[in-house]
């Protein structure tokens, strides 16, 4: 059982509080008005300023924990990381072969969107967002910094693999009462997949 519940109950319970403080204002508007006349009363505004704000802190509160909360890969409290290695297999075409295979986006000659590449167990497509083909002597590329690579194992792996591997990365939330309350317990926190090719020519576009 994961703490999600919890976010689940504390979502439910700041809607039901923001409709409870939405009803409340117009039945006591509506009673002041019919016995009175007036439609202000010091009393009842305090009374409604101070319900709004609770209502805007609380449902404000779940929507950053649920939706702008930004993830911090290195924290291994709040996150767990799972890397697997493997060398890349060549491709084959007529009378070519490369590593990786770059396709391009629907309608366009020069933006690619996505990397094909295989290992000895699976042939897998990336999306460039969450991908990065590595061929200089920097394994660790500005755009994939943020994510918690072991630089000795990366290393290690480019020596055994004659500089042609794919390091894939999956960040989980782990369970714990903060990732609950924002519904991300046990779920996915992001991906990224590194593929080292030895130079720039095992790389086809297509």
């Amino acid at each position: 059982m994961t703490w999600n519940w919890l976010g689940w109950l504390l979502w439910l319970g700041a809607l039901v509080y923001l409709c409870w403080v939405i009803h409340y204002i117009r039945v006591h508007q509506l009673m002041l008005i019919a016995k009175t006349g007036n439609r202000v009363n010091k009393t009842l505004m305090a009374k409604y300023i101070g319900f709004l704000i609770i209502a805007l802190i609380w449902v404000g509160g779940m929507y950053y924990m649920t939706f702008n909360r930004k993830v911090d890969y290195t924290d291994q409290t709040v996150v767990k990381i799972k890397t697997n290695y493997a060398p890349l297999q060549l491709i084959a075409t007529e009378n070519d072969y490369y590593y990786v295979l770059g396709n391009r986006s629907e309608g366009s000659r020069h933006h690619l969107a996505s990397y094909t590449y295989a290992t000895a167990t699976h042939r897998n497509t990336v999306s460039l967002h969450y991908a990065t083909v590595v061929t200089g002597d920097n394994l660790i590329p500005n755009d994939a910094r943020q994510y918690p690579w072991n630089q000795k194992q990366l290393t290690n792996e480019d020596n055994n693999s004659s500089h042609a591997f794919v390091a894939e990365m999956d960040v989980t939330y782990r369970n714990t009462l903060i990732n609950g309350i924002g519904l991300r317990a046990n779920r996915p926190a992001g991906q990224y997949t590194l593929i080292r090719i030895p130079a720039t020519n095992f790389l086809k576009e297509q």
